[in-house]
């Protein structure tokens, strides 16, 4: 075939490298995708490529002559102080960097891993992080370990301004399989137990990552629609609408599809895609309730008390598994580790066979039996049909700190945020005033902006599913006599402590953070109860 005939194209004139970043599951159709788009006539462009495995694309070699095919393994760059913020693709710096200096292609593609998370490649290419990759770039200057020479070249990128002076995302594109779509929100895999090529300390699991790939797109491509029934397609369809209403959906069979679906749509706004989650701006405008696509529907949940914290356990237990960090006092695991070792008569059961300890353990931790959990989940007629949901909680023995409650399939993941604006001297809100008005808007009477406010997409909504969640939820509230003690309690000089007197709490610390930089204060306890 011959090669695609060379458009003039705003690279060319000096301007900034266009990119789409193809994301999806491993079977999902990248690579059929980036073959459509390197032997298409109809883009006119010299493509570079970014990919994982060069090996796996079917394309006769002079084709790829007229393209600038790149095989990179991912190299991850970290800084001595281990935030996530300042970790860096340090290989995709420096292709992207190298493609865009050359001015030998028009245009890229990255195919990134099925395991990547969009928005962290998209970060490296966005102007609101510039000023991040400036910093980091001095920090990485002045580092003594590791790789000097390529920390140089990397370090220089990143002084520049980073890829966001040199290139600009165009498009953020995932890739769902029609087939197991559904199946994958039915799924208690974490990525360890399908993939080869993750480590095994890395812990995220197959339906977050779904979520996290699907919200954050510009175009959702449905593929192997051949693959399953019309109306399967448009279930899928309706699910990946309620979880990014922005995005376009497009059916295929075999990836193909317009190509100007993918290349130069200009979609790409990074402020755009980290508000676009379905879950978010259900929060933030008014959704109609009745509103309900191919069976799949949406409600927030709100309220103006807190959770019983040993109630909410009880509900979630049996049905989700339940993700939480745990934080330890330095030290405190090598006294557990020396009790193990020395085989410390307290750990015994009764009868010497193991068998009551194990009882206990998957009681109170159900994460170490996820399949359990999600059989428990598909026959539980309130939390059986729900798919996704999340939003901020508020937690009757953690007056001062907001959570995140983030679920996709049997996964959910509950963890500390910060605190609730009311507990922050109005100096130190921001000075916007916009902003400062949006702020207030969420207060309400005494206790301010403290509320459940909880977004919940699933199947049913409109045949009793809706209603049964609420009734659910509105019991782990406290009633009307647990919350005069709770306002009580709130009111004396000793508020914490009566707090965990009154409320049994055997969620996971939440360690409280400053304001400012990176800095850590000191965490919330509230004593010693676990589940």
């Amino acid at each position: 075939m011959a090669p695609a005939t060379l458009l003039e194209t705003p690279n060319k004139a000096g301007g900034r490298l266009p990119v789409t970043l193809l994301s999806g599951f491993l079977g999902s159709g990248k690579t059929t995708l980036l073959e459509n788009i390197l032997t298409s006539p109809d883009h006119g462009l010299r493509i570079g490529v970014i990919v994982n495995d060069v090996g796996a694309l079917n394309i006769d070699a002079a084709l790829l002559t007229s393209h600038d095919v790149t095989r990179k393994e991912e190299q991850v760059v970290a800084m001595q102080n281990g935030c996530i913020c300042c970790t860096l693709r340090g290989d995709l710096l420096e292709e992207v960097a190298r493609l865009a200096e050359e001015k030998q292609v028009e245009y890229l593609v990255i195919e990134s891993s099925g395991v990547s998370e969009p928005m962290q490649v998209a970060e490296t290419f966005s102007e609101e992080f510039a000023d991040m990759h400036v910093a980091a770039g001095y920090d990485l200057e002045a580092e003594d370990q590791g790789d000097q020479e390529a920390n140089k070249k990397l370090a220089e990128i990143l002084k520049a301004g980073g890829l966001s002076k040199v290139a600009r995302l165009d498009t953020c594109v995932t890739l769902v399989d029609a087939v197991n779509f559904m199946q994958d929100f039915a799924t208690a895999d974490f990525l360890v137990d399908r993939q080869t090529d993750v480590p095994q300390e890395d812990d995220r699991n197959i339906s977050d990552l779904q979520v996290d790939q699907v919200e954050f797109a510009d175009v959702v491509v449905v593929n192997k629609c051949d693959l399953v029934s019309k109306d399967e397609v448009n279930r899928i369809k309706g699910v990946v609408k309620k979880l990014n209403p922005s995005a376009r959906v497009v059916g295929t069979v075999k990836s193909r599809l317009d190509l100007k679906e993918i290349l130069g749509t200009r979609l790409f706004s990074y402020e755009k895609a980290a508000l676009s989650a379905g879950w978010l701006k259900s929060l933030n405008e008014e959704i109609n309730p009745e509103t309900e696509e191919y069976g799949i529907g949406t409600f927030v949940y709100r309220a103006r008390r807190p959770f019983h914290p040993a109630r909410l356990w009880d509900m979630i237990k049996s049905v989700f598994v339940v993700i939480q960090t745990e934080y330890q006092i330095e030290g405190e695991d090598m006294d557990v580790d020396q009790d193990e070792e020395d085989g410390s008569e307290e750990d015994d059961d009764d009868d010497g066979t193991g068998e009551a300890d194990d009882d206990i353990d998957m009681e109170d931790q159900p994460q170490l039996d996820p399949k359990a959990r999600l059989a428990s989940k598909m026959a539980d007629e309130t939390f059986g049909p729900l798919l996704r949901s999340k939003g901020f909680l508020w937690l009757a023995t953690r007056p001062r700190m907001y959570g995140e409650w983030s679920q996709a399939g049997v996964m959910l993941t509950i963890s500390g945020q910060d605190l609730w604006r009311c507990e922050v001297p109005e100096d130190e809100w921001p000075a916007d005033p916009e902003t400062r008005k949006t702020i207030t808007r969420d207060f309400d009477g005494r206790w301010g902006d403290r509320r459940q406010e909880l977004v919940f997409i699933g199947q049913q909504m409109r045949k009793g599913g809706e209603e049964r969640l609420r009734k659910a939820l509105d019991a782990c509230l406290l009633d009307d006599e647990e919350f005069r003690d709770w306002e009580a309690a709130m009111e004396s000089d000793n508020t914490q402590e009566k707090l965990d007197d009154l409320f049994e709490d055997g969620f996971e610390d939440w360690i409280e953070t400053s304001h400012e930089g990176h800095d850590h204060a000191d965490g919330h306890s509230h004593g010693d109860h676990k589940h």
